[in-house]
């Protein structure tokens, strides 16, 4: 047996929703986001690991139906097959749907690459009635076929067993296409003239060339070759009198019906369709939106009715830190960065945790189940008379957890136009950054029976804005051009506990890592600027406050700001939101010297009841929150926007969003006024 390479490389590949992040969380244990929809792979990801000894490192494509290089994920796939083959290729495909996701196994087993098929989702085919001979379709594919249950982690030790041997012994398997008389004369002329000490076949470099597209970079430059190509395709198109290209299509998807036909067999009986039976009610113009609505008021009512009794526990503990610093340290600088700066801000941010991860146990359940895709589904009308795509939706949801990967995840739309509408009214989508700011003002100045219904209409007014700006944006530089939804609706499953828990452990920790990091650095920022200069002694803390740096830029942006009814405080906690917005609470713990550890963030509250500027005024506090929904997004966002974008749309981007945000919250404010509030 030879010895492999030092490390040997995998790429996943298959259609959206065949389950393939899940075999990749299954190779690698990495902590990846198992999304229910299309388009949850927007990159190459990739891991490693060690299996009897050799690493491993595994790529994750992006979801795609054919190599085409029509949409972005398309284009990634096959420029990645074409320049840098992996040593092992695993082709997932879905068992429920086998004919349809052989229409791409078609065209990759013609890369030449040594290539296993894992069946997945073998549980559900067999709920199905769905009988599949998988040793039969090893022998038509000439490749390993290995049934497996993704999701469930069942199947992976034979696919490893097999991937290893393809490592250590490649093996390219040696089934071609038939493309018909009209074709293959014409493959058999340009393969003659090809160098066959090429890795990639003859047969398939000449099929691509007829196709329009290159394999090897010798082809590639030899500009006599790609002239034959050309003048054989304009005659095959002469007399076929439709594109070459349709001709390759028909065979591909002649191949998968036939090989499926072959290898699946339908158990006769009549089954109960839950996913038809249930699609048939939520996909309903109507019902689905009323639906919907009653998913989205249940995760804001489980939000508050759950976190809230373990906010107060956090809370004691960060209340004893305090206590402990403040009792242990000498009176002084260090004590006041501890106490101050550190706990007081940085506590002031952790202990909405709960409310973080209850939020996303609630959408990770909804996108595992495969509801998610539904909701795009019903929306698709109203986005498309608002002026978006119905599919932006997905990412629009995305933008819930973090505005970050939700611009991303816009690369999966078509069109330039749509991509970029999309990206700029994502910052408008409540990320979960900002539910601290909402959770700290909401259970400050709104009764229990009140904080949800409050909370969903901040989430309901981002998302009224976002398509609100859509349409306006649309209008002002692209026009109404729009390109309908291909959106595929996976199964309804039953989530499953280490998938959402996966997801809820990811954004704990990606939460937990900011404040470690981010936040703690601004709280450590503000707490200087709000200290120094040194007034003299005896100077009550406001008053110390007023004159330090802090309240220098706090006074200068104030006058912007004093419309909407918030003084030169809230101003400062306002630009340092600009870095992270649970900055806005740690600052406001710093600005308000709450950070003794005396109640945590029920002492801030209690402090902001009793400011001037909120005292018996919810409108204020509620004015507060729109802004900070809507104005200029954190540095991330900035950084992402930039790279996508380039910087004019960015700083495009961070105006308008901003000025939007000024004009919402003095509308709310002039509104309340008038009703009485």
């Amino acid at each position: 047996m030879a010895t492999p390479r030092k490390t040997i490389r995998i790429a996943l590949a298959g259609n959206p929703n065949c389950g393939k992040t899940s075999v990749f969380n299954n190779l690698t244990g990495a902590h990846q986001h198992v999304g229910n929809w299309p388009g949850v792979t927007v990159e190459q990801k990739s891991g490693d690991f060690t299996y009897d000894g050799v690493r491993y490192e595994v790529i994750d494509l992006p979801g795609t139906y054919s190599l085409s290089a029509y949409s972005v994920e398309e284009e990634v796939v096959e420029r990645f097959l074409r320049t840098t083959p992996p040593d092992v290729l695993v082709n997932i495909v879905d068992a429920t749907n086998l004919e349809r996701h052989l229409f791409l196994t078609a065209q990759l087993i013609e890369q030449r690459v040594p290539m296993v098929v894992a069946l997945n989702m073998m549980d559900e085919a067999e709920e199905q009635g769905l009988r599949i001979d998988d040793v039969q379709l090893a022998q038509l594919l000439d490749v390993p076929v290995v049934p497996i249950i993704a999701r469930r982690n069942k199947g992976t030790g034979q696919l490893l067993a097999w991937i290893a041997q393809l490592g250590f012994e490649p093996r390219a398997g040696a089934c071609t296409v038939d493309y018909g008389p009209e074709i293959e004369p014409a493959i058999a002329a340009l393969a003659a003239h090809l160098n066959p000490r090429e890795p990639a076949s003859p047969h398939m470099r000449a099929a691509m060339l007829l196709a329009g597209r290159v394999v090897c970079k010798t082809d590639e430059e030899d500009a006599a070759l790609q002239a034959r190509a050309a003048a054989l395709r304009r005659d095959i198109e002469r007399h076929a009198r439709e594109p070459v290209e349709d001709l390759f299509i028909a065979r591909w998807y002649g191949f998968a019906h036939g090989v499926a036909r072959t290898c699946v067999t339908q158990d006769a009986r009549e089954r109960f369709d839950l996913t038809a039976r249930l699609d048939d009610v939520l996909t309903r113009p109507v019902l689905g939106l009323v639906f919907f609505g009653l998913c989205m008021a249940g995760t804001f009512e489980l939000v508050f009715a759950l976190g809230n009794p373990l906010i107060a526990l956090l809370e004691q503990v960060f209340a004893w830190l305090g206590a402990s610093a403040t009792a242990v340290l000498p009176t002084g600088a260090l004590r006041s960065l501890l106490v101050d700066g550190v706990i007081g801000g940085v506590g002031g941010v952790v202990v909405f945790l709960p409310n973080i991860l209850l939020l996303f146990l609630a959408i990770g359940f909804l996108e595992d189940s495969g509801y998610m895709a539904r909701a795009a589904f019903v929306m698709d009308g109203i986005m498309h008379r608002l002026g978006l795509h119905g599919k932006s939706f997905i990412p629009m949801l995305l933008g819930f957890g973090c505005n970050v990967p939700a611009i991303m995840a816009t690369r999966t739309l078509e069109t330039k136009r749509d991509r970029l509408i999309t990206s700029l009214i994502i910052p408008f989508m409540s990320c979960g950054a900002r539910l601290p700011v909402y959770a700290l003002f909401i259970g400050a100045f709104f009764a229990p029976h009140w904080q949800a219904p409050v909370l969903m209409s901040l989430y309901l007014l981002g998302i009224l804005v976002a398509v609100a700006m859509a349409n306006l944006l649309g209008l002002l530089f692209f026009g109404s051009d729009r390109s309908p939804l291909l959106l595929e609706l996976p199964p309804y499953r039953l989530p499953t506990l280490r998938s959402v828990l996966m997801l809820v452990w990811t954004r704990a920790w990606s939460y937990l890592k900011k404040a470690g990091t981010v936040l703690l650095a601004a709280s450590i920022v503000m707490w200087y600027l709000c200290t120094h200069p040194a007034p003299p002694g005896g100077v009550e803390h406001e008053t110390r406050f007023e004159h330090s740096y802090a309240g220098t830029v706090g006074k200068a942006i104030e006058p912007l700001l004093r419309p909407l009814g918030f003084d030169w405080k809230v101003s400062v906690a306002l630009v340092t939101g600009f870095m992270a917005k649970e900055a806005v609470v740690s600052t406001l713990a710093v600005v308000y010297d709450v950070g003794d550890g005396e109640g945590g963030s029920h002492a801030l509250q209690n402090t902001l009841r009793e400011d001037p500027v909120f005292r018996n005024r919810p409108l204020v506090a509620y004015t507060l929150m729109v802004f900070v929904l809507l104005y200029v997004p954190c540095l991330g966002v900035i950084a992402i926007f930039l790279k996508e974008y380039g910087w004019k749309w960015t700083a495009f981007m961070a105006a308008y969003t901003t000025v939007v945000a000024w004009v919402a919250a003095f509308l709310v404010r002039m509104a309340g006024v008038a009703l009485g509030f």
